[in-house]
């Protein structure tokens, strides 16, 4: 990888943890404020999925060599607030889209097990010493990941039109409406990069930092991700009124 590529990759890598990290803080210092469980839901999920997880793993496999003890530590609790963060995305997507829905919360109570089930295994697997040669139980844990940010954009796509029918009779609020298509558009980015890196590594057996077009991928749609949620969450005042004025217009 040319050192090129290698600083645009590190950009966005660097965006969606900075981006994720102040999100999920937010929300979570919400929750405090408020009690309310989305914000506690999606606090837990930006910050499990990012920082935390994608955070710890990363430091996790550059401790390796070095102090194995401490990378088993980092990886293992890496994976465990990816698993949390998960299963908190799939209670918000059946919470908050569907909560009526006994079907959608039987399925939401398989993935979370199966999200435990996963961490169980690939502590039997591989003790958490290294994914660079990852265990089965990483990609099935890989598609329930890829499974709650995929369900989570569509639910908030959906809903983003028909709020936006009701902004056009000044039913609602443009912003609020412009906040379910960003989160939609963010969770579809980290989901489809998700995806591109989970399934590259499972039919190549290859570390994603081998697989150089892997990383400007991963890179690209974090990216996508970090500015949709900025947006969504930490929107500047500027922003927010030209929604208004084009909602107006």
């Amino acid at each position: 990888m040319s050192a090129f590529l290698e600083s645009f990759v590190g950009v966005g890598f660097l965006a969606f943890f900075i981006a994720s990290s102040v999100v999920g803080v937010r929300l979570l210092l919400l929750w405090w404020r408020t009690r309310e469980l989305p914000e506690l839901l999606i606090g837990l999920g930006v910050l499990g999925i990012g920082p935390v997880g994608f955070g710890f793993i990363t430091v996790g496999e550059l401790c390796v060599a070095g102090a194995p003890g401490l990378a088993r530590i980092l990886i293992g609790t890496g994976l465990a607030a990816m698993s949390l963060g998960s299963g908190a995305k799939y209670v918000f997507n059946w919470r908050v889209y569907h909560p009526e829905s006994r079907g959608l919360r039987t399925l939401v109570v398989i993935a979370c097990l199966l999200l435990a089930f996963c961490l169980a295994w690939e502590y039997w697997d591989t003790g958490f010493r290294t994914l660079v040669r990852p265990p089965r139980s990483y990609f099935l844990r890989i598609g329930l990941q890829v499974g709650c940010l995929l369900w989570g954009s569509g639910e908030a796509l959906r809903y983003w039109d028909r709020m936006r029918r009701r902004v056009r009779l000044l039913l609602a609020d443009p912003v609020v409406s412009n906040r379910f298509l960003l989160w939609g558009l963010g969770a579809g980015a980290a989901g489809v990069g998700s995806a591109v890196g989970g399934f590259m590594q499972c039919f190549t057996q290859l570390p994603p930092i081998e697989l150089p077009w892997v990383m400007l991928s991963s890179s690209l749609h974090g990216l996508a991700a970090a500015v949709a949620m900025w947006l969504a969450f930490v929107p500047n005042a500027r922003y927010t009124r030209w929604i208004r004025a084009r909602a107006e217009a």
